[in-house]
């Protein structure tokens, strides 16, 4: 009896073994055809430039429930202020708070140009002039924000934007808004 139920075993054992091949083959064809995706998503160039110059857990991305009237009126003022000279319209943003009393903004610009410059290709885009100077951020003391600007040369005509509140929000424990844009020129002009 214990020989025919180990002939019964191993006849059992053997049957199964095609089923746990084909599973097997299915899973790695999944993760090797997964892993050959070529076009990045929109959103990973705005998640790769919020993480190289405001990394979590010190700063945190905002939901987009969280200071609803601060980050509009960002976004209002960066388009109108753009609108002069570049004519675009955002169309993909992401927003994080700073860790609270956070006052060092030289460091976000500073990380944000060298990831978009070294990493994304991009070229910082002057956003003031004064006479012959060319100025590749802008602090505007009247609104409190201040602005960078880089072109991505990737054959689209494409910008991204990172723009620092100078104040910090209210109900926030001192904690500054950041905002990081994706801009293209707009239709309607």
């Amino acid at each position: 009896m214990a020989r025919q139920e180990q002939q019964y075993a191993t006849a059992g054992s053997h049957s199964f073994k095609p089923r746990h091949l084909l599973v097997v083959f299915l899973l790695l064809a999944g993760c090797l055809l997964g892993g050959c995706q070529t076009v990045k998503s929109r959103d990973s160039v705005l998640d790769g430039l919020q993480e190289s110059a405001t990394p979590a857990p010190r700063d945190s991305p905002s939901p987009p429930h969280e200071q609803r009237r601060a980050k509009a009126a960002m976004v209002q003022w960066l388009e109108q202020y753009l609108n002069e000279k570049y004519r675009v319209v955002v169309v993909d943003q992401r927003f994080v708070l700073t860790e609270p009393g956070f006052t060092d903004s030289a460091r976000i610009g500073s990380k944000a140009s060298r990831y978009v410059g070294q990493v994304l290709g991009g070229v910082p885009q002057p956003v003031v002039w004064y006479e012959d100077e060319y100025f590749f951020s802008h602090h505007d003391d009247e609104k409190g924000y201040q602005i960078f600007l880089w072109k991505l040369n990737d054959g689209a005509p494409r910008y991204i934007s990172m723009v620092m509140s100078s104040d910090f929000l209210p109900g926030t424990r001192e904690r500054s808004l950041v905002g990081y844009f994706e801009l293209v020129p707009s239709a309607k002009h």
